[in-house]
């Protein structure tokens, strides 16, 4: 580099590289971008945790569902007596998620062999308001 008394590691003129001013804008406008995408960060942390309770009420309501049906099938002889003895007020949730299900039934029938009603409600944690209702019917063939 003829005429050059700078070694080449050093700038060249005092418009290269960049200034304190500069990185100070960049952040303000960094952050101004960060407070505005901060309200879609905290409305889909909410939509998360619905998310997430609803899932628990409803698989609690489909298991207990499930249990139901498997404990009494249709190709067995159920009394209605003791369908609807299963009844069952606060099912809490075993992995603890904090949901609760609650097991109902419909009156006996006159006449056999018929179906009896059953409804389980699934509900979220901290509520009292069903989340999910879910119907079956199980046939009995006796009182």
């Amino acid at each position: 580099m003829a005429g050059s008394s700078e070694s080449p590691g050093h700038l060249r003129d005092e418009q290269s590289g960049v200034s304190l001013v500069e990185i100070v804008i960049a952040m303000f406008l960094l952050a101004l971008m960060s407070v505005a995408v901060l309200p879609l960060v905290v409305g889909a942390a909410q939509a998360s945790t619905a998310n997430r309770d609803l899932l628990a009420a409803t698989t609690l309501a489909g298991a207990r569902l499930a249990t139901l049906q498997a404990a009494f099938p249709n190709s067995t002889v159920n009394s209605c007596a003791t369908v609807v003895a299963t009844a069952a007020a606060a099912i809490t949730d075993p992995s603890g998620g904090g949901a609760t299900a609650s097991i109902s039934f419909g009156p006996c029938p006159s006449s056999y062999p018929s179906t009896v009603a059953v409804t389980v409600k699934g509900f979220r944690p901290r509520s009292t308001t069903a989340a999910i209702t879910l119907d079956s019917a199980i046939l009995v063939s006796a009182a």
